[in-house]
């Protein structure tokens, strides 16, 4: 059964859809000034009428109208006194009379206004007419005639959502006015007060409505608010969460239509723009084009020398994975299904195991060292996919190492000078080192950096993620060759300026083409000669394993966060 649009902001308008709080018409009068001419509901903006006591009235005036028959969706109007005293007063008019009435620089645009409790959003309009507007030279005239129609909401409310309906209400009436003088010479089939009734009415019970005004009709309908999605890193890991691959057709923009090939969550968008050959650029607004509209989400580089931590929230993850009410999807067959590598007659594991490995991750645990103590590379799991699912829901959290060089000028400017220059630092401006393979993070020898490698052809290096495959193969062991890295790396001289505590593993990784174990070998020139006495994991042990120093000599330390 199809869902309609007007059924699906029912559903949803109470996660991006403020609720209209009041509705004010209000106009500049040549003797008074600004002033009110409608709101609704009555009475709850403060106007220098509305100070007074309301007088007493008998008890039939205080009976409720009857709901009146006509198009209004059933909507009925009570105007009773007692309803009117009962409203709670928002603000007081004089505090905003500025801001809704205001000088001619600002009529034209949306202006938003936000008071103690409330905030106010309007599109001022001023019609220049001398004929049509004069009144008189004894009577203070503008020779214009300036209203607003004001919407008011709760003050922390997002209002993107009613920018365009406020803004063609008022241009709508503008047009009108300037047709048929709607407004300052209305015809007896028009009362603004309804008008503005309406408005407040249907908004808050159909976000949408459609008014009849004079010949024409007022047609304004709300629409889910997107709001802008985040810049773009180049070691962001896009994540389709649609078929990418099943809604492409020709209309597509050239370049969107090459970047989706390489969405597979595993490649950063950095390789993806090198692999689809396109400029980095242009990469990175298509995938925050496909962000924007929900086709993707973002996750982290994966790489065995991550380390990861469980959050407080896993325990409602158990408590909503036990819930098995019709629609409520069951956690626990997810996981069992999404992290299951399909190798072998092996059944699943089961979700109390797979709890229990999660809650086995760490700050200072390398995802590597994890899987040798719990013996993973035996098991049915997709390491990959089981971390990944983790981030995804939302119990689990990347802990990012951020190397620090006590030495670097931002952090001790005083003391920074050219002995104290890091060893080894290339002062040309490549960007790359000089390393063996060309592949940095690349899969199956495919190329993820902007370098051409060596004689020897590209090579899989340390820290490289699964194939990208529907599911995760078993890694190949590491051979002597990808284990090598040298003693006294080379590296460009930009490099130790990241090391100021403000740029992670991965950004560095993935801006320089290097694999993380690289970057460790850099790190330890950098820290001095006592970081040859730090204990690092050994590359030779036969498993493709990410490494994670305790130490980097004493010029170095790394932050985890």
């Amino acid at each position: 059964m199809t869902v309609s649009m007007k059924d699906q902001l029912l559903d949803q308008s109470g996660s991006y859809l403020p609720r209209l709080v009041a509705v004010l018409y209000a106009v500049f009068d040549p003797r008074e000034g600004p002033k009110i001419v409608s709101q609704v509901p009555e009475g709850s903006v403060a106007t220098a009428l509305s100070t007074f006591p309301a007088p007493a009235v008998s008890p039939t005036a205080q009976a409720p109208v009857e709901p009146e028959a006509g198009p209004s969706h059933g909507i009925y109007r009570s105007t009773s006194v007692e309803d009117v005293s009962s409203t709670q007063v928002l603000f007081d008019f004089s505090s905003i009379l500025d801001f809704v009435i205001p000088k001619p620089e600002l009529c034209g645009h949306l202006v938003t206004k936000a008071t103690r409790t409330s905030k106010v959003l309007g599109f001022p309009i001023r019609i220049f007419d001398e004929a049509k507007y004069h009144k008189g030279k004894e009577v203070y005239n503008r020779n214009a005639f300036i209203f607003n129609l004001c919407f008011v909401f709760e003050r922390d409310a997002e209002v993107s959502g009613f920018e365009p309906i406020v803004r063609k209400a008022g241009r709508t009436l503008r047009d009108m006015e300037e047709a048929v003088s709607l407004l300052s010479e209305p015809p007896p089939t028009f009362k603004i007060a309804d008008m503005i009734e309406q408005l407040y009415m249907d908004f808050n019970s159909f976000s949408e409505t459609s008014i009849p005004i004079h010949d024409t009709q007022l047609d304004l309908m709300l629409f889910p608010y997107r709001a802008n999605p985040r810049e773009i890193k180049i070691w962001d890991v896009p994540m389709a969460v649609t078929g990418l691959e099943e809604m492409k057709n020709g209309s597509w923009d050239v370049t969107l239509f090459k970047v989706c090939t390489f969405i597979n969550g595993i490649n950063h968008v950095k390789k993806i723009a090198e692999l689809a050959e396109v400029d980095l650029t242009l990469a990175r607004l298509c995938i925050q084009h496909l962000l924007f509209y929900s086709a993707i989400i973002l996750v982290d580089v994966f790489q065995y020398s991550n380390c990861y931590t469980a959050l407080p929230g896993i325990a409602d993850v158990v408590q909503y994975g036990e819930e098995e009410d019709e629609g409520v999807t069951d956690l626990r067959a997810e996981c069992e299904a999404y992290v299951y590598n399909g190798i072998g007659d092996v059944d699943r594991i089961p979700f109390a195991t797979l709890l229990q490995l999660y809650a086995g991750l760490g700050p200072r645990l390398s995802v590597g060292t994890w899987m040798d103590i719990h013996s993973l590379d035996s098991q049915p799991v997709d390491v990959r996919r089981m971390i990944q699912f983790g981030v995804i829901k939302g119990f689990l959290r990347r802990v990012y190492a951020y190397p620090i060089w006590l030495d670097h000028p931002a952090l001790n400017p005083a003391n920074f000078n050219e002995e104290r220059r890091p060893p080894n630092a290339r002062l040309d401006s490549d960007t790359r080192p000089d390393l063996n393979a060309s592949a940095i993070f690349s899969v199956g020898g495919s190329s993820a950096g902007t370098g051409t490698g060596g004689s020897q052809g590209p090579l899989t290096p340390v820290d490289a993620p699964a194939p990208p495959q529907e599911r995760t193969a078993k890694l190949p062991p590491m051979t002597p060759q990808m284990a090598e890295v040298p003693e006294r790396p080379s590296y460009p001289s930009s490099l130790p300026m990241m090391l100021d505590g403000k740029h992670h593993t991965d950004e560095i990784c993935i801006r320089y083409a290097i694999p993380f174990k690289y970057l460790e070998s850099v790190l330890r020139s950098i820290g001095g000669p006592d970081s040859e006495d730090s204990s690092v994991e050994s590359a030779t042990d036969g498993q493709r394993r990410g490494s994670l120093a305790t130490g980097y000599g004493t010029r170095v330390v790394m932050l985890y966060v």
